[in-house]
């Protein structure tokens, strides 16, 4: 997995390619995640998964903590489709803010 972050004028962008698979993957983002916010408090961040067709339950709750209890503006963008379906399936689209845009092939 890697991690790309730039900084917009309006807002931030976490880039993850690859498969999130290990503890230090998630690890990785919630500090990318959590460093961004302390950096720039009132940006929209826009993390993409772009390859990765799942993703860890410590990543999942932490980011429902960070838009629900932290506040951040937060929004969740997945290239998989599979992904995707995962979370639909868990109901997680709307208290996860997740968009999709699908263009992953599996890993």
């Amino acid at each position: 997995m890697d991690l790309v972050t730039k900084v917009h004028r309006e807002h931030v962008e976490i880039l993850i390619t690859g498969t999130i698979k290990t503890i230090a993957n998630a690890q990785a983002i919630k500090e990318a995640v959590r460093k961004t916010h302390e950096q720039h408090p009132d940006a929209i961040i826009n993390l993409t998964i772009k390859d990765s067709f799942i993703i860890t339950s410590s990543v999942i709750g932490f980011l429902i903590k960070s838009i629900k209890m932290d506040k951040m503006n937060l929004q969740v963008n997945i290239n998989c489709e599979e992904l995707y379906t995962m979370l639909d399936d868990m109901n997680l689209i709307e208290v996860m803010n997740v968009r999709k845009a699908y263009s992953c092939a599996k890993a």
